[in-house]
């Protein structure tokens, strides 16, 4: 059995990838909406959330790196603070 890496599990759950898709899909429905006006408001709420969800995917991962990163230097210096003694 393949043992899948985080990078290769990240890359296939893709999450800005779900939500470019489901802006696409959702604009591609709200073409058909009558009357145009709400169609046009409707799709720019739509570019709005996911605009909105992009930020928080990049937050997420921002936070994501400062605390492997964190917990990193807290395991060597554990490490490090473990063997001298």
């Amino acid at each position: 059995m393949k043992q899948f890496d985080f990078d290769t599990i990240k890359e296939s759950l893709n999450p800005a990838k779900f939500i470019d898709q489901a802006e696409k899909n959702t604009q591609a429905v709200l073409a058909y909406v009558e009357p145009k006006e709400l169609s046009k408001t409707l799709v720019a709420l739509t570019a709005d959330a996911s605009d909105f969800f992009r930020a928080q995917l990049a937050a997420f991962e921002s936070i994501t790196t400062i605390v492997k990163t964190q917990s990193e230097e807290f395991t060597k210096q554990f490490t490090k603070a473990t063997a001298s003694k």
